[in-house]
């Protein structure tokens, strides 16, 4: 497996990594910084070993930007665009790639060109693996035998990108960001990786089920796509939340159907699913930062609102929750 990234614009090699040789057993890790342009700034965090290629990059772009992504041999991808308005084009046109939403493909030997507009900033996470290493990894996995993602894969039948994605939820999106986190011990990055790509693939798995299962029952085929996208887009910006008019006019819905809609699909009000976010990221946080600096990271202004918010959900300050 090779992978390349290449910025045409400025005829600059974002990276290139090459899978065909072994690799050393422990993960190698890099970084790519792209300053010496007035208009762009990209920044690039790379995770690699035989078989396994991860990777988390920002733009920061004046000018459109193409970005020509090629990777040979067979491989599974999972990505993640997080923040942007990027295409996938092709000779039938250009395809948005969809912000908040989880695509998985199976393929290989391909070359895609993606562009990125101007002054939208733009943030993605990929997970790319082998087909040696996606069956060596999940090979004593009994629940695999129910998944039809896995099923395609097994058979050899490629998967195309788009062929299967859907709106990110807050496991999944956490699961991205343990994955692309790059400060844990090399001694044990590789075995923690490892747990995670299986939880990544069960969790995906789920997610396939959730939809197939008519969740969103009573709501429009529509509005349920818009619904999934304002749930995405919340759980990117949760630390600092946009207003319901702001939401409503993102997902092209008015906010009365919004709030509605929104309640009967995930059971909460949006505030509430805010609030939800935050504090199971706060408890993620405990022994790891200040009370204030915990405040800070989840965009409250006032730390006495901040206790007092989490005292209600969990029944505990979070300076008792240290001592539980």
């Amino acid at each position: 497996m090779y992978i390349e990234s290449k910025l045409i614009e400025v005829n600059e090699t974002l990276f290139s990594q090459d899978f065909s040789h072994d690799r050393a057993p422990t993960l190698i890790k890099e970084e790519v910084n792209i300053q010496s342009y007035s208009w762009l700034q990209a920044r690039c965090k790379i995770q690699a070993s035989k078989g396994l290629f991860i990777v988390e990059t920002f733009f920061e772009n004046e000018k459109d930007i193409t970005d020509i992504f090629s990777v040979s041999g067979e491989y599974i991808q999972i990505s993640y665009l997080g923040q942007g308005d990027s295409h996938l084009i092709s000779v039938k046109g250009k395809k948005p790639i969809g912000m908040g939403r989880i695509n998985c493909c199976y393929n290989r030997d391909t070359v895609s060109t993606i562009e990125m507009p101007a002054n939208i900033p733009t943030h993605y996470q990929a997970v790319y693996l082998s087909k040696e290493y996606y069956l060596e990894l999940l090979k004593n996995e009994t629940w695999v035998a129910e998944s039809s993602f896995h099923k395609h894969i097994v058979q050899g039948d490629f998967q195309e990108w788009g062929a299967c994605n859907f709106p990110i939820d807050y496991s999944l999106y956490h699961i991205l960001s343990e994955i692309t986190k790059k400060d844990w011990d090399s001694d044990f990055k590789k075995y923690f990786l490892e747990l995670r790509l299986k939880e990544l693939f069960l969790s995906l798995h789920f997610c396939q089920h959730k939809l197939y299962s008519g969740v969103g029952k009573g709501i429009t085929e529509e509005n349920l796509e818009k619904i999934r996208t304002a749930h995405a887009y919340l759980i990117e910006n949760f630390k600092n939340p946009p207003t319901i008019k702001s939401l409503a006019r993102k997902v092209l819905l008015n906010e009365l159907q919004l709030k509605k809609d929104f309640k009967k699909m995930y059971g909460k009000t949006i505030r509430s699913f805010i609030i939800d976010l935050r504090m199971k990221k706060a408890k993620s946080l405990l022994g790891k930062y200040t009370v204030t600096e915990m405040a800070a990271i989840l965009g409250y202004k006032s730390v006495p609102h901040f206790i007092d918010t989490f005292k209600k959900h969990y029944g505990y300050t979070p300076k008792q929750g240290l001592n539980q």
